[in-house]
């Protein structure tokens, strides 16, 4: 899969498999990042979804009354603007705090690839390092992503076309419109066959929601289950990461070579290649030999010969 990623277009179901099978070998240092990263922003969710649903137990509250009141009409209203809030910081949370997660998530899996040391501190530190990238470029996907969304059509072109921008952040040190013009070149062209892929991913991890949505309902109703679920679906979040990142991977090196990535691992497949073009042809053709003395015997014994004659 190593020489693969870099060299040649791998088809949907390979990069299913090589997701499941990296996700799985990276999963220790993984639950790293869940525990430092993806730990907090759940805990954050959790919050805001309580809060969130309070106000719409509230709302209901009201509306099952007859002829609310004036002072229940700016109630009212006060809670709808609270909900709205709470949903905008729900969104934030996924446009600001989540991408950290995910490009640690990709770093680990490029580490994979490349046969280096999985090393899950120094891709958190370099993720949070990335911190002013992903604000700026959150807050420009988020945005265009959300007023898209309101007429459909553009809303999912542009969450596809621009959905790799978290890598090109994590590997090409672009922010804003560059990362989101850097993903759009990888997807141009490939738009259905990206659209697909991705696709596949989300229904895994709705699957593996599913799972964890049933043994969280084991625990009863309140905010301790709804938190240990919101934990659980981030390791669905790392999933996707991995199959992004791979699909992002394999893009980049098709398209500009596998040397784009200056990799260890890179630079020795390619060493290696050049060696095999570059090894000498041994042996000696029609009595031809490279050591010049011992040509020089044999000339010498066919002249002691003509001599004899």
């Amino acid at each position: 899969m190593r020489n693969e990623i870099y060299h040649r277009e791998l088809k949907w179901i390979e990069l299913i498999a090589g997701a499941m099978h990296v996700f799985a070998a990276i999963f220790g240092s993984f639950a790293k990042v869940l525990l430092f990263i993806f730990l907090p922003i759940s805990l954050l969710d959790s919050v805001i979804l309580e809060r969130m649903v309070q106000a719409q137990g509230y709302l209901l509250h009201i509306d099952s009354t007859m002829g609310p009141s004036q002072t229940q009409i700016q109630e009212m209203l006060y809670i709808l603007g609270n909900l709205l809030t709470q949903e905008l910081l729900l969104y934030a949370v996924a446009m600001f705090l989540q991408p950290v997660g995910v490009i640690a998530v990709a770093k680990m899996v490029k580490q994979y690839i490349d046969g280096e040391k999985i090393e899950a501190g120094k891709a958190i530190s370099e993720a949070l390092n990335q911190m002013p990238a992903i604000l700026i470029t959150g807050f420009l996907y988020g945005v265009l992503v959300l007023l898209g969304s309101f007429v459909i059509v553009p809303g999912v072109y542009f969450g596809i076309a621009w959905g790799l921008y978290t890598c090109c952040i994590a590997f090409e040190d672009k922010k804003g419109w560059d990362a989101l013009r850097s993903s759009k070149a990888l997807v141009q062209g490939k738009w259905w066959r990206t659209f697909g892929y991705l696709f596949l991913l989300a229904c895994v991890s709705v699957l593996w929601n599913s799972v964890f949505e049933m043994i969280c309902s084991f625990f009863g109703e309140g905010m301790l289950p709804d938190l240990v679920y919101q934990f659980l679906s981030y390791i669905s979040v790392g999933f996707v990461a991995v199959g992004e990142c791979l699909l992002y991977l394999n893009r980049k090196a098709v398209a500009e070579g596998a040397c784009v990535f200056d990799t260890d691992f890179v630079n020795a497949y390619a060493a290696r290649e050049e060696d095999l073009l570059a090894e000498p042809v041994e042996g000696t053709v029609d009595g031809v030999t490279d050591d010049p003395t011992e040509e020089t015997s044999l000339l010498e014994e066919k002249k002691e010969e003509n001599e004899h004659k």
